[in-house]
């Protein structure tokens, strides 16, 4: 069972909802999640099977324990089997910075585990969570974690505001032209990136392109190639096709028409199959 709760009201700005995924009792669990491209981050607590975490087209490696997967830049396959039950916070693009102390850049497509990150308190948290059984008490146990680490900072209101002014660009915006918005220099944004999202700001504009021709892709499945990438503001089909395959692992259309009807504006969609379902895809 795949299920989401949504974080408290002004937790929202930063975290786009926990996730849950459960068993029932003596149900094996067969669950696949491709992840792509999108400069996010995951809290993930496991209190069940081990998974694998395979870098798309690399090796994989077992996860145990419980960890924060920081923000990506590499698509990622997800595969659990057995007694599944783990509980995650998904960030919005930007959000986890607040609820850190440190420099993101140092964590880019690490897992790392979450008391290194968040200290005792998150040792705290993941001994409530394994305890409950209710997921309405998970999420506000998760609430009031988030709620005693976050700290917002004057520099991140700066951080928002140019991280808002790329993606209203959709990536086409040059580092300059962001920096103009906060009235700071180039230098200034590039170390506000660092810190509070860990993706420099050019790297991030291909991520940004890239997520609006994949949406694209699945709102409509019947569009040309060649218009998305225009509307992305790639140079040609030939350039979005190589960075579609970098981002998800695959070919664009593998993912044509998946779009959520209620799907909100800053949808960043990844696939979640459980096998044993024939296929069946969720949100």
């Amino acid at each position: 069972m795949y299920e989401l709760r949504t974080p408290a009201r002004d937790l929202g700005r930063f975290i786009e909802h926990y996730w849950f995924v459960t068993h029932a009792p003596g149900e094996h669990v067969d669950l696949r999640v491709d992840v792509f491209v999108d400069g996010r981050a995951d809290l993930i607590f496991n209190f069940g099977a081990p998974y694998q975490r395979q870098v798309r087209g690399g090796a994989a490696r077992e996860i145990a324990a419980s960890n924060l997967d920081a923000q990506r830049l590499e698509p990622i396959r997800i595969v659990q089997s057995g007694a599944v039950r783990t509980i995650g916070a998904r960030f919005r693009l930007g959000g986890l910075g607040p609820f850190v102390r440190s420099q993101l850049r140092a964590i880019t497509g690490a897992c790392v585990p979450p008391s290194d990150i968040f200290g005792e308190d998150a040792r705290v948290l993941e001994d409530a969570l394994r305890r409950g059984t209710d997921l309405d008490e998970g999420a506000r146990l998760l609430d009031a974690f988030f709620r005693r680490q976050l700290a917002l900072e004057p520099a991140y209101q700066s951080f928002a505001r140019a991280l808002a002014a790329l993606e209203a660009s959709h990536g086409s915006a040059t580092v300059e032209q962001i920096s103009s918005t906060i009235g700071g220099s180039s230098r200034r944004t590039e170390r506000l990136f660092a810190r509070y999202l860990g993706i420099a700001p050019k790297v991030l504009g291909r991520v940004l392109r890239f997520q609006g021709a994949l949406k694209a892709l699945m709102r409509d499945p019947q569009v040309p190639l060649a218009e998305v990438a225009v509307a992305a503001g790639y140079f040609d089909q030939a350039h979005f096709v190589k960075d579609f395959r970098r981002m998800t692992g695959g070919v664009p259309r593998g993912y044509r028409g998946y779009f959520p009807p209620d799907g909100p504006s800053d949808f960043a969609p990844n696939v979640v199959v459980f096998l044993q379902d024939a296929g069946d895809l969720v949100r």
